[in-house]
């Protein structure tokens, strides 16, 4: 599948890096991991998502992603030019990760963004990054929801939204939360969620193929595409122009590390 809009994301984002002084292009860190996690009100322990945190000397980049985990080829891209990993047989998962990091190191160069704050207990956090998220959306409206989180589910729910929640992970698939139950992805057509008034989805349709598709009907008016992105934040400031109508940008450390969680929105002027 294509991958256009990333491959567009990182040559608008190298070449801004390129235009600024004493940036170092190395690779200095990669982890890698899976991650092991329950969610709100579920009794359900979940193992479908692995994470790629990749650290440079004046940035980070983050992904999360479903392939496997190959540590031992992560080996030959630390210590390397990101320009040069760039043009090489990379999986997604690593090419999302370093955009993202590009963008990263561009704002902190800049010193771009001022940030708002996300406060309290991780629950607490997970529930007004979904306030914020469904803030705007007219009660009623349909929404079809990519990825099952069970606090954007309670909001949409407590507006009254008409919400069809998409998932592709078989252990979720199935589950209530509220009035709510989630759908196999694969089998729901996609007129559904074109049909829809809005999209919201996460920053992982970049690891999945699927943002090139969702751009290109939001931008022909089948719906408003809303993102929160934990994978690829740092990048997200720029789909504004390509056709989003809103993207929250979550910093690393995310909502469910203690603290308070660094955050901005993105919103297109309508």
């Amino acid at each position: 599948m294509n991958n256009v809009l990333l491959d567009r994301i990182i040559k608008d984002g190298l070449a801004t890096l390129s235009t600024m002084d004493s940036v170092s292009y190395r690779i200095d860190n990669i982890i890698l991991g899976k991650s092991i996690y329950t969610m709100k009100d579920c009794d359900t322990v979940f193992s479908d998502m692995n994470l790629c945190l990749i650290l440079f000397e004046q940035g980070y980049g983050f992904s999360y992603f479903q392939d496997d985990i190959d540590y031992d080829s992560a080996q030959q891209w630390v210590n390397q030019d990101v320009r040069d990993v760039l043009k090489t047989d990379i999986p997604l998962y690593i090419k999302v990760a370093l955009a993202d990091a590009v963008y990263s190191m561009i704002h902190t160069i800049n010193h771009t963004y001022t940030y708002r704050h996300f406060k309290g207990t991780l629950r607490d956090k997970a529930t007004a990054r979904a306030q914020e998220l469904v803030r705007g959306i007219p009660k009623k409206s349909k929404v079809v929801l990519l990825g099952a989180v069970a606090e954007i589910i309670d909001e949409c729910n407590k507006k009254d939204i008409d919400l069809t929640v998409l998932d592709l992970e078989s252990s979720k698939i199935g589950l209530h939360f509220d009035k709510t139950t989630i759908q196999n992805g694969l089998e729901v057509s996609q007129d559904t969620i074109a049909s829809a008034d809005y999209v919201i989805a996460t920053g992982m349709i970049f690891v999945s193929c699927t943002a090139d598709d969702l751009f290109e009907k939001a931008r022909a008016g089948n719906y408003k595409l809303i993102l929160y992105m934990e994978t690829g934040s740092n990048f997200g400031g720029s789909l504004i122009a390509h056709g989003a109508h809103k993207v929250l940008s979550e910093m690393f450390p995310y909502y469910d590390f203690h603290g308070d969680t660094k955050y901005i929105v993105h919103q297109k002027n309508v």
